[in-house]
């Protein structure tokens, strides 16, 4: 198999056993042909790794799987970084146990970064999933399944620090790209906001106009906990993103982008009470000489550490 029309799939799995099967079957179910799979089990306490384990044995059939078990919970972040290091193929994949790929996903998204080789990587929109069983796409589309607005690239970096633009489980890594930039940095408890964030400073970015994964949200997923009151493991992790991007900022509009997305994390920073990170997220904002009366507030809300976080889980 030529690694030039390979794409790997890394799937990581924590206590995904309710929706692992399906997981792992829609990757063997891809069209595209050129295709090996990584699993990798992150310490579940739940029947995932059995699952995982019957799964290979029984319906893998002749693609290529490799599985990795561990006993604990190791960080996502270090775990995908160890398997991007034992691969050698053109794309990757980042798959949740959790989450699932449409058959054609692959097909379509190889096909642009084969039209776009110099890109970073692909996204595209997605069904999204939620807890009541109600599902919408990603991007807003009419009734004949159009985009109601257009996808903008030429200022994507732009975009992706002002706000949560891409549904990240679409994503197709041009690997070489990827490990270019180092792969995801360790250092953090998350990685899409950083990995799309300095991706796209340095590569660019493409788009394919199809609906390539069902993206479950429910109680346990990473970012449910996005906002956790008093104790987010997210949070820190938001700020450090933040001083990066601080530090590759070259124009104005960038560094506007970036106040913007410090007044929206400082918000929910706030009336969830994580004040450590509020406070830190208030410096950087002065760092940046931001003067508005509703940072003011905040600033002094941060200070005097108000806890009113017992309405904000009414109101989210």
């Amino acid at each position: 198999m030529e690694t030039s029309d390979l794409v790997t799939v890394i799937c990581i799995a924590y206590n995904h056993g309710e929706w692992i099967e399906q997981t792992l079957e829609s990757v063997r179910a891809q069209e595209y042909y050129a295709k090996e799979l990584f699993v990798v089990d992150n310490g579940s306490t739940d029947d995932t790794a059995e699952k995982i384990r019957n799964w290979v044995k029984i319906s893998a059939g002749e693609m290529s799987v490799e599985t990795i078990f561990h006993e604990e919970m190791q960080p996502y972040c270090r775990l995908f970084n160890d398997v991007l290091a034992q691969v050698n193929s053109q794309y990757l994949v980042d798959l949740s146990g959790d989450d699932i790929l449409y058959p054609e996903h692959l097909s379509y998204s190889i096909r642009e970064l084969q039209m776009a080789p110099f890109a970073g990587f692909v996204f595209s929109d997605a069904y999204v999933l939620d807890q009541m069983g109600e599902v919408r796409t990603f991007y807003k589309r009419n009734t004949g399944g159009d985009l109601i607005e257009e996808i903008e690239l030429s200022n994507i970096y732009e975009t992706l620090i002002q706000r949560n633009f891409i549904c990240s489980p679409t994503v197709v890594f041009n690997t070489a790209a990827l490990r270019k930039e180092g792969g995801y940095d360790e250092s953090l408890y998350y990685e899409d906001f950083d990995i799309q964030i300095r991706m796209a400073r340095n590569h660019p970015v493409v788009f394919s106009d199809h609906i390539g994964v069902l993206k479950r949200k429910h109680e346990n997923s990473m970012s449910s906990s996005q906002y956790q009151n008093y104790q987010s493991k997210m949070l820190p992790s938001t700020v450090k993103v933040c001083s990066k991007i601080h530090q590759m900022n070259i124009y104005p509009e960038e560094n506007r982008a970036l106040k913007r997305r410090i007044l929206y994390e400082l918000k929910h920073a706030l009336w969830s009470a994580n004040f450590i990170p509020a406070r830190e997220l208030v410096d950087l904002g002065e760092s940046l000489k931001m003067k508005s009366l509703r940072f003011f507030i905040y600033k002094i809300w941060a200070k005097q550490e108000w806890d009113i976080s017992w309405l904000y889980v009414r109101l989210t």
